[in-house]
């Protein structure tokens, strides 16, 4: 098939499925708003340099057009409502496959009435929309996506690579040292790391050993360490900024629990990324982390803005099986989370079925 790509092309989201849908052979052409020269696929940058990115879409849709006029692909792929998929809605692309992201169904088509009726409109002129949680796919049948047109299926993980070269209690029993925590979302209010902080500070008041990993990056990034240097954890918590694929894979290999505090969130890919790699999860009581972690299952559920909760959480994980039923052992949650992911959410089923919902729709089948 030939497929127009409409996404943001310097993040890896983009290029991982540039990368899928060509080596599937399908003739794949990406356009941006952003250049990423770098990239495997840097794509072609569409629309003027506009400081409003609102005005920036608009002025592509004359490069869309042309491309659409050119190419003449057999479906239009679009990554993020509000500016992929409003791009391709307004320039005309038919048939549409719209792919969410989470937070531009979750917070950015709730802010104002024209936010709602744009995402009404984009969502209106998909012939399909995937979504990747419940929470998502209820978000875009309130705005007014018909319910056969919306296709809920976690974009998954490579869980083949993520997979660890031993057992939860091995790693531990190997460590002999403190509890190894990791952070993997970006130093913004949304995941609320100051939380994650707080938390640490009374881990060390119960006295229990600890290393923390924040690999993430952000605006909030220096008040951030500045709140670490506050709280008396800066010795023992590692900032390493963002990192790629083979750092985050060694990262995950490396550690033991996964925390993530986010206030809203669709199915997460670092919360799929740590269950594959065989860590215990510790993340915030929200609905699309629900979708993966049941409590004391495959992992923790706590209140996102409960330092208190969260320090207790990891207490009980360092603490390791101690009496406790087998079902709760860390190591046996670690295990149900891996179980779970491969199951359920691993990438190379998604791209396959991803292609065949494409093959559906596309224009040769019309």
């Amino acid at each position: 098939m030939r497929l127009l790509l409409l996404a943001h092309a310097p993040v890896v989201h983009t290029q991982r499925w540039a990368r899928a849908f060509e080596a599937r052979g399908h003739d794949v052409r990406l356009l941006t708003l952003d250049a990423a020269p770098e990239a495997s696929h840097p794509g072609r940058v569409v629309g003027a340099r506009f400081p409003m990115t609102a005005l920036r879409v608009v002025s592509a849709v004359g490069g869309v057009r042309r491309e659409l006029r050119d190419f003449r692909p057999d479906v239009t792929v679009a990554h993020f409502l509000p500016d992929y998929g409003f791009l391709g809605a307004i320039s005309g692309a038919s048939p549409l496959f719209l792919v969410c992201w989470g937070s531009d169904l979750l917070l950015n088509a709730t802010r104002t009435p024209l936010h709602r009726a744009r995402a009404r409109f984009t969502l209106a002129r998909a012939a399909l929309v995937h979504v990747d949680a419940s929470v998502l796919a209820k978000a875009a049948i309130r705005l007014g996506a018909p319910a056969g047109r919306v296709w809920n299926r976690a974009w998954g993980v490579d869980t083949d690579a993520l997979a660890p070269a031993e057992s939860w209690a091995a790693r531990r029993a190997r460590a002999q040292g403190p509890i190894r925590l990791l952070w993997t979302r970006r130093l913004d209010p949304l995941y609320r790391p100051e939380i994650f902080l707080e938390a640490l500070a009374r881990l060390r008041a119960k006295r229990i050993a600890f290393v923390a990993t924040m690999a993430g990056d952000g605006a909030a990034r220096p008040a951030i360490e500045d709140r670490a240097r506050a709280l008396g954890v800066a010795d023992a918590v590692r900032f390493t900024g963002w990192v790629g694929d083979a750092e985050l894979k060694a990262l995950l290999a490396s550690h033991d629990v996964y925390v993530s505090l986010s206030r809203s969130d669709s199915t997460s890919q670092s919360l799929l990324e740590a269950m594959a790699a065989g860590l215990v999860s510790v993340v915030s009581d929200i609905e699309g982390n629900r979708e993966w972690v049941t409590h004391r299952q495959e992992g923790y559920l706590v209140p996102g803005d409960d330092a208190e909760a969260v320090s207790c959480a990891v207490a009980e994980i360092a603490a390791g099986p101690m009496g406790r039923e087998p079902l709760q052992d860390p190591g046996a949650m670690a295990e149900r989370a891996r179980a779970k992911v491969g199951v359920l959410a691993r990438f190379e089923d998604t791209v396959g079925e991803t292609e065949t919902r494409l093959q559906a729709i596309s224009r040769v089948q019309t």
